[in-house]
């Protein structure tokens, strides 16, 4: 029985032991092995985030490209009177303007083509346009411009003109460069018509002369005219005024619009010359010849060179209407100039007028090739190319901020002067009517007709030219 009770008591012993081994491994080793499975997951989350280095790199990977530069474009220039390397000033401002633009727009590269101021250089500008191929600037004159936009050859510039664009012209410089309601090209400058005064002249009559802050009335003009107009005691006679005046080189212009006047209806549609205020600026201009006695016996045929001759190298004559294209054969002699401006009449303000130098872009498919163009325009009539360029500015520019022709005093009324121009919108009218209304003003200069008479009577030859251009 003894031996019995022992033998259970060891078997009992065995089997706690074996329940013990058991039990540990459950209360010890799932939590030691779950441990290295959470120290295993941090190298992982640490290698899907790289150092910042790498980081960067990635990002900088992963960026879109920075974008391209404009495409490159290649425009033709069509320049009056430019020769390649030619030594005359013009060719030489061309070339280096044209270089100035490349260089601030390195992705358009232009090619001048120069044409003469002949009738050689006008086919070779008519062929180039009907082709509408390897031309995109050139200059235009005011009487070209309505043909050329309604035929569709230009680009209208409006839409490449910036706001900055818009506040610096003036106002009256899209006047002949607007058909139809849109501007069609970039004004370049304005040969702004001023008088010249001989200062030797009028200090020896002991005439004092007029300013942009103090004009003369037209009264007071005649008054100094006349004056002005004397016989020298070696018998050598001296006139008070003088203009080119014989048709086609005509540049008493402002004179015919002192009075609030003008030769067409601001529309360009109607002639309205035959307004009385169109016909008392007439008269003012024929009364200085019929009435004051204060010009050349020549006055009213005479053409440019006769009057510059009697203004410069003669001096028998005190003062001359005339344009900017003069004043550097004067200062060039020393001449005793002094600029003042053109007399106010019934209108009370100062009025100046000129023709105007423009540039047109050819109306393309390349926008590219457009584009680039207009900006050469824009450059090309800005102020910026008149700092570039010394002896680029031939004539005041158009804009506010140009500002580099007036570098003295005479030039310096000229440049002020454009600020009060008054020009016709171009209009289409044959050849013949526009000799015949310079016929009619011949003939009120000369008194074989009144002004009214002669405005009557071109008024319906005109009008039908307008009525036919217009159609």
């Amino acid at each position: 029985m003894k031996k019995r009770l022992l033998s259970l008591m060891g078997l009992l012993v065995i089997l706690s032991m074996i329940l013990g081994a058991c039990a540990q491994p459950a209360a010890t080793t799932v939590p030691e092995e779950t441990e290295p499975a959470v120290v295993e997951t941090e190298p992982v989350a640490e290698e899907t985030e790289p150092p910042a280095e790498e980081t960067e790199a990635v990002a900088e990977e992963t960026e879109p490209p920075a974008p391209e530069g404009p495409e490159p474009v290649t425009i033709v220039f069509y320049q009056r009177g430019y020769i390649e390397g030619g030594e005359d000033a013009g060719s030489i401002t061309t070339a280096a303007a044209v270089e100035k633009f490349m260089a601030a727009n390195p992705h358009i590269t232009v090619e001048i083509v120069g044409i003469p101021w002949t009738a050689e250089g006008d086919t070779k500008l008519e062929t180039a346009l009907s082709a509408r191929s390897d031309i995109n600037v050139f200059r235009v004159t005011s009487p070209n411009l309505p043909r050329y936009s309604r035929q569709g050859v230009l680009s209208e510039i409006t839409p490449y003109l910036t706001e900055e664009d818009k506040a610096d012209f003036y106002e009256s410089g899209f006047q002949v460069a607007t058909v139809d309601g849109k501007v069609w090209a970039w004004p370049l400058w304005v040969t702004a018509i001023s008088i010249f005064a001989n200062t030797d002249i009028f200090e020896e009559r002991g005439v004092e002369l007029p300013s942009m802050d103090d004009p003369w009335t037209w009264e007071e003009f005649v008054d100094a005219a006349k004056q002005l107009t004397f016989e020298r005691e070696d018998g050598t006679q001296v006139f008070g005024f003088t203009s080119s005046s014989k048709w086609g080189a005509v540049e008493y212009y402002p004179l015919m619009y002192i009075d609030g006047g003008r030769i067409l209806s601001e529309d360009g549609t109607q002639f309205v010359q035959n307004s009385p205020e169109g016909v008392s600026a007439l008269e003012k201009l024929a009364s200085l010849a019929l009435e004051h006695k204060v010009t050349p016996p020549d006055f009213g045929t005479v053409d440019q060179a006769g009057v510059r001759s009697q203004f410069k190298d003669i001096q028998n004559v005190a003062m001359l209407m005339s344009t900017p294209g003069f004043i550097p054969d004067l200062e060039k002699a020393n001449f005793p100039l002094a600029v003042v401006p053109p007399p106010m009449g019934d209108a009370g303000r100062l009025v100046t007028n000129g023709a105007m130098g423009l540039y047109a872009v050819v109306d393309v498919e390349d926008d590219g090739q457009e584009e680039a163009a207009h900006l050469l325009g824009s450059y090309l009539t800005g102020s910026q190319v008149a700092k570039d360029i010394p002896g680029w500015q031939l004539a005041p520019g158009l804009r506010r901020s140009n500002t580099s022709y007036a570098t003295n005093p005479s030039r310096e009324v000229i440049a002020k002067l454009v600020e009060y121009g008054v020009y016709e919108v171009p209009v289409v009218v044959p050849a013949e009517v526009g000799t015949n209304y310079g016929a009619m003003l011949q003939a009120v200069i000369l008194g074989e007709m009144t002004a009214q008479e002669a405005m009557d009577e071109i008024a319906p030859e005109y009008q039908a030219a307008l009525d036919e251009g217009n159609q």
